[in-house]
């Protein structure tokens, strides 16, 4: 009897593992950048933050098999992207940032971006920091 127990047990726990992550609360608008920006990554985990988190500007925090996080506000803007080795496509950037990085920053690689309410920060993978006002103007290299 305990054999079938325990059979069942690691079985279970088996499931678990490949079992894909619920990305079913996620906003439309969430899933929707994630498809258009990294669709050769699939959703390894999604953590929903509590409504009673109310120092946490993210709603909605994804990992992806490539290892970059994604944090959304509760209506599924991108509000931050971070990544430890690969590079962030230019695609996953607002506009004025990808072309201002594009002219100036030719041969970088982003791997980090951030929206705060009135500004923006870019972090290269040289440890360059750049930061940008609401609308993705250049303001200064911190």
């Amino acid at each position: 009897m305990k054999k079938v127990i325990l059979s069942g047990f690691f079985a279970l726990c088996a499931f678990g593992m490949f079992a894909q992550p619920d990305t079913k609360n996620l906003p439309a608008t969430a899933k929707d950048f994630i498809q258009q920006n990294f669709s050769s990554n699939t959703v390894q985990e999604v953590e929903e933050n509590s409504k009673w988190q109310i120092w946490a500007d993210d709603k909605y925090e994804v990992k992806l098999s490539n290892g970059i996080e994604l944090d959304f506000d509760e209506n599924g803007n991108i509000i931050e992207i971070d990544s430890q080795k690969d590079a962030i496509p230019m695609s996953a950037l607002p506009s004025a940032i990808a072309t201002y990085l594009k002219e100036n920053y030719p041969d970088s690689q982003v791997i980090g971006w951030e929206k705060e309410k009135k500004s923006q920060e870019v972090e290269l993978l040289d440890g360059t920091e750049l930061e940008f006002d609401g609308q993705g103007n250049f303001r200064k290299i911190d």
